[in-house]
C-alpha cells in the first residue's frame, strides 16, 4: 500500500476524529438510498386529504422524480413552500415508514455481532484506548450507528436522555452525568465514561412529536406502534430531505444540536467524512472553515463523489485531504496531502477499509459485512 496514504490514515484515526456521516454508510449497510426513497414515495403517498393545490404538487414531483429523474432532495427544494400540512405530513410519516422498516431488519444483525458499518469495530477497539468520548454527525435518521455503540458498551446521547422515554438533556447534563471524580487524599483524578455523542440535525426515527409540540425520543417505537401513537397525537419529527430544514431546525432539539455540532467543530479536529455528498448547505455551512482549514486533516470516502465533491476539490475548498472513491474494479485516491494514484483493492473508500488501513485487518472479519 502506497505509504504517504497509509500514514496519513493512521494519524487520522488515531487522534479520534469527528465523523461526519450521510446517507451512504446506511444504503451500504442495507438501508434505502435516496433513489429507493423516492420510488417508495411514488407508490405510497397518499393524496386522499389532500387539497387541489397540494395534489397538484404532487403529481409534479412525481413527475420530477419518475420521468425527469431528478434527484429527491433536489425535486422537494423547488417545490419549497407548496410541501406544507397534509403533504408534508405524508411525506414525512412515508419516509419514517420506509427507513424505519429497512433498519429494523438489521438490528438482529447488530445484536448477534454483524458489523454492518464498520462502526462496531471502531467502538469495540476504542473502548480500551484513552479515547472516552466519540463524536458523530449524521444527517441520518436510523440508529445503526447507535446501536453499533450499544452492542460494544458505549453509552449513547443524542440530545435526550437514556431511557424508553427521553426529554431533551443538554450537554451541561450531560457532562455532568458522564464525569468521574476519583482519586486518594487531595490529588483528584477526573474521568469520562465512555460514551458516543451522535448528532441528528435532521432529527431520528425516535424523536415524535407530542401534541403540545414537545419533543421526546421514544426507544423502539417501529411499524406496528405508529397507527397507536397517531390516534394518541404522537407523530414522528424528522426533517425530510429538501422540506423545512431552515424552518424546524431553529426550534429545539434541533437547535440545541446543532449548537453543540458547530462547537465539535469549532475544535478544528481531523474529520473523517463517510457517504456524505456535500448536497446539504444547511449542514455543510457549519464546516466550511475547517474543510478549508490547512491545519485539520480530512478523509472523504465515497462509493462515487459527488458532483459537488468534485465540485470542492476543483476549487480548493478542501485542503489537507484524502478521498477515496470506487473506481472499476479497483479505487481511486485523489488528495492534496500525498500523491493521487489507483490502488486495485476494491474496498478502499468503505469505512471497513480505512480501519484495517489503520489498525490491520480483523482476525474475526468474517463476522462483518462490507458496506
Amino acid at each position: 500500500m502506497n505509504k504517504p496514504y497509509a500514514q496519513f490514515v493512521e494519524r487520522t484515526i488515531r487522534s479520534n476524529p469527528v465523523f461526519l456521516i450521510g446517507s451512504g454508510l446506511s444504503a451500504g449497510a442495507g438501508l434505502a438510498t435516496m433513489g429507493q426513497l423516492a420510488d417508495y414515495l411514488v407508490r405510497h403517498v397518499r393524496i386522499g386529504s389532500f387539497s387541489k393545490p397540494e395534489r397538484e404538487e404532487w403529481v409534479r414531483i412525481q413527475h420530477r422524480l419518475t420521468v425527469e429523474k431528478r434527484g429527491l432532495e433536489e425535486v422537494l427544494q423547488q417545490s419549497g413552500a407548496a410541501v406544507s400540512g397534509p403533504l408534508l405530513r405524508e411525506i414525512v410519516r412515508q419516509t419514517w415508514r420506509c427507513l424505519s422498516e429497512d433498519e429494523q431488519k438489521r438490528m438482529p444483525d447488530i445484536a448477534s455481532g454483524v458489523d454492518p458499518t464498520g462502526f462496531g469495530r471502531y467502538f469495540r477497539t476504542l473502548k480500551h484506548s484513552n479515547h472516552a468520548i466519540v463524536h458523530v454527525i449524521t444527517t441520518n435518521y436510523d440508529h445503526l450507528i447507535e446501536w453499533s455503540a450499544s452492542a460494544s458498551g458505549w453509552r449513547v446521547w443524542d440530545g435526550f436522555e437514556e431511557g424508553a422515554i427521553g426529554s431533551p438533556l443538554s450537554a451541561a447534563e450531560l457532562n455532568e452525568s458522564m464525569t468521574r471524580i476519583s482519586g486518594y487524599g487531595k490529588r483528584r483524578v477526573t474521568t469520562h465514561r465512555p460514551h458516543l455523542r451522535i448528532y441528528k440535525p435532521h432529527g431520528s426515527l425516535s424523536w415524535f412529536k407530542y401534541p403540545d409540540g414537545q419533543i421526546k425520543r421514544l426507544q423502539g417505537a417501529g411499524l406496528q406502534l405508529l397507527p397507536m401513537l397517531a390516534r394518541a397525537g404522537i407523530v414522528p419529527s424528522i426533517v425530510t430531505p429538501g422540506t423545512g430544514k431552515y424552518l424546524e431546525t431553529h426550534r429545539d432539539p434541533y437547535n440545541s444540536v446543532l449548537a453543540e455540532m458547530r462547537s465539535v467543530l469549532d475544535e478544528r479536529r481531523p474529520l473523517v467524512i463517510v457517504g456524505f455528498g456535500f448536497n446539504d448547505l444547511h449542514i455543510q455551512g457549519s464546516f466550511e472553515a475547517v474543510l478549508r482549514s490547512e491545519g485539520v486533516p480530512k478523509i472523504v470516502l465515497a462509493r462515487q463523489l459527488s458532483d459537488s465533491a468534485k465540485a470542492l476539490i476543483r476549487d480548493r475548498r478542501i485542503r489537507n485531504y484524502i478521498a477515496v472513491q470506487k473506481e472499476g474494479s479497483g479505487s481511486r485516491i485523489v488528495s492534496d496531502a500525498v500523491a493521487s494514484f489507483s490502488a486495485p483493492e476494491p474496498d478502499l473508500w468503505t469505512f471497513h477499509a480505512l480501519l484495517d488501513q489503520a489498525w490491520g485487518a480483523e482476525a474475526d472479519a468474517g463476522t462483518s459485512e462490507s458496506v
